[in-house]
């Protein structure tokens, strides 16, 4: 092909290539969403193909699977936040938290007076800030923020089917797509599978561990308020999708719960939540058990071993949480391992040859 020719080709396909995303853009967000799911779960997958030998059953299969334990426990949260929305009276929790302020204050004061001096004043200071806060106006914000995400529900729902089309044809066309894809990449095959299996292994990690994190705490913290006479089935759904978030984790739930036990006076009640949840859930559960589910994961999911340092798989959730919501948790590591392993080709390509 002449120079006239190929330049007039790069154009055509330049141009076409924006077209394409101006297309398809409503819809990326979703594709790259199913693709690292895929890339997370695929493993499972080929285990599943491998005893039931129909591509179309495995894919039914894996696809249920997922929506069992991710999406409809997110649909659950939502419909009763929508609930909630709905039915709480603006007046009425606004005088719960008046009646707490007042509780606070009361009883705080003879519990808090068996500490330091010290300690005392900061505490006394803490309590005039909370004295000084305007219900009315927490009570407002915190009603509008539950009715806003109820009403963006309907948004998650169309997305979740997308995703969900997608990740099916994923499962179902994934190995001819790869192979397809191989063809076109001018790296050698080598490079390519090496990056895919180590981004691979470092979203599977992520993923796998945070559903069985969630899955056990989510269960410990639902039979202790099923004790307790709460909706344990409702609370442990909460509590096991808070636990995702880094650092503050399940006390976006346990906190309110007791709040709420202090509000009726149950301090009994307060303390066992407050100390099942700090020691049971957050030490021995999160930080005891998930080392042993990370080396399960390694040991028998994972083919290619880490080469990421756990920290900086941490802090990557983090940032991709901050930059990209709920899937953050997907994509902080998924972008952070695929640089470390493009770093990783750079070296042997190029440096090596220097």
């Amino acid at each position: 092909m002449q120079k006239g020719g190929i330049y007039f080709f790069l154009v055509i396909f330049a141009l076409t290539l924006l077209a394409l995303l101006k297309l398809y853009s409503p819809f990326l967000m979703n594709l790259l969403i199913a693709f690292l799911l895929f890339i997370a779960t695929q493993n499972v997958y080929y285990v599943i193909l491998k005893y039931i030998k129909s591509p179309l059953a495995s894919t039914f299969l894996m696809t249920l699977l997922l929506i069992i334990l991710c999406f409809l426990p997110i649909f659950y949260i939502l419909l009763n936040l929508l609930n909630l929305a709905t039915n709480l009276e603006l007046g009425n929790f606004q005088n719960f938290l008046l009646d707490l302020q007042m509780h606070l204050g009361e009883y705080g004061k003879e519990i808090f007076a068996y500490l330091p001096d010290l300690l005392q004043k900061e505490i006394n200071n803490w309590l005039a800030h909370l004295s000084g806060i305007d219900w009315t106006e927490v009570a407002k914000r915190s009603i509008g923020i539950v009715a806003k995400i109820s009403q963006n529900s309907l948004y998650f729902l169309s997305d979740t089917l997308f995703i969900l089309v997608f990740l099916f044809f994923f499962y179902y066309y994934g190995g001819a797509l790869g192979q397809y894809f191989l063809g076109l990449i001018p790296i050698q095959p080598t490079y390519v599978k090496s990056l895919y299996e180590e981004v691979s292994a470092v979203i599977s990690v992520v993923f796998y561990s945070s559903i069985f994190s969630m899955l056990l705490q989510g269960a410990l913290f639902g039979i202790l308020m099923a004790f307790l006479g709460y909706n344990a089935l409702l609370l442990g759904v909460f509590y096991g999708f808070a636990s995702l978030v880094p650092v503050v984790g399940g006390s976006l739930v346990w906190l309110p719960v007791v709040g709420y036990e202090l509000y009726l006076g149950n301090y009994s009640y307060a303390i066992l939540i407050t100390l099942y949840s700090i020691i049971v859930i957050a030490t021995l559960a999160d930080n005891g058990v998930k080392p042993f589910i990370i080396s399960f994961i390694n040991r028998v999911l994972i083919k290619t071993p880490l080469k990421i340092n756990e920290m900086l798989i941490f802090f990557a959730i983090i940032a991709g949480l901050t930059s990209f919501g709920f899937w953050g948790i997907v994509f902080g590591p998924a972008i952070t391992a695929l640089f470390i392993a493009l770093l990783r080709v750079y070296k042997i390509l190029y440096q090596d040859k220097v």
